[in-house]
């Protein structure tokens, strides 16, 4: 069965992958009701060791001995919280990527690569209501589907898991510009994100 992995190779990959979990955790809170630990636990745990990590770039053994400190911390909260991914995921791959871990490989035949999202239109559904409609081709293997955004110009995308090959999407500011992307989640739960398609909201 498919598990989530908390393992990370090096103590930068350790920081990465506790942010990003602490991060699709957050976004997907509905998915994850009362966590153990808490996700509190996770923030406070992530604060100390990236504090700690900043102040072992000095290179004072003192600070790279309490990062070690740190680090197991961290790791041993992001291993307790796999516990309960793992309960909530029943070897679903695409609930443990919605928490932000990475899924061990599984042991069943895959259909290949996840090919790339294709037909992405982003629509306003009525001048002002501020409501988009995004579409994208329907692909027959896809469980789940990740649709992100951003404003124009900034870096940091915002991701929705729906069930659709369709998402109506709100809460955008008017008169700006946002950039989407959508990949297929299948078997191989590696993102495969479409085009970029640009859109005004109005």
């Amino acid at each position: 069965m498919i598990k989530p992995n908390f393992r990370s190779k090096d103590a930068t990959e350790l920081l990465n992958y506790a942010e990003h979990i602490f991060k699709k955790m957050t976004e997907n809170a509905t998915m994850f009701v009362e966590p153990e630990p808490a996700l509190a636990t996770l923030e406070t745990s992530l604060a100390a060791y990236r504090a700690a990590y900043a102040e072992a770039t000095h290179r004072d053994m003192r600070a790279v001995v309490l990062k070690g400190q740190k680090g197991k911390d961290l790791h041993q909260v992001i291993y307790r919280l796999s516990h309960y991914v793992d309960a909530q995921a029943q070897g679903d791959p695409n609930i443990i990527l919605a928490a932000g871990y990475r899924p061990s490989k599984s042991t069943q035949n895959r259909i290949g690569r996840t090919p790339k999202a294709t037909g992405l239109v982003v629509r306003n559904m009525e001048v002002g209501s501020g409501i988009l409609r995004i579409k994208v081709h329907h692909w027959k293997h896809a469980r789940l589907y990740q649709y992100e955004h951003r404003k124009k110009g900034t870096d940091e995308w915002t991701g929705i898991l729906n069930s659709s090959s369709t998402l109506e999407l709100s809460g955008l500011d008017r008169l700006q510009e946002y950039e989407f992307r959508v990949s297929y989640l299948g078997r191989d739960t590696v993102t495969n994100f479409s085009d970029i398609v640009t859109a005004l909201v109005v």
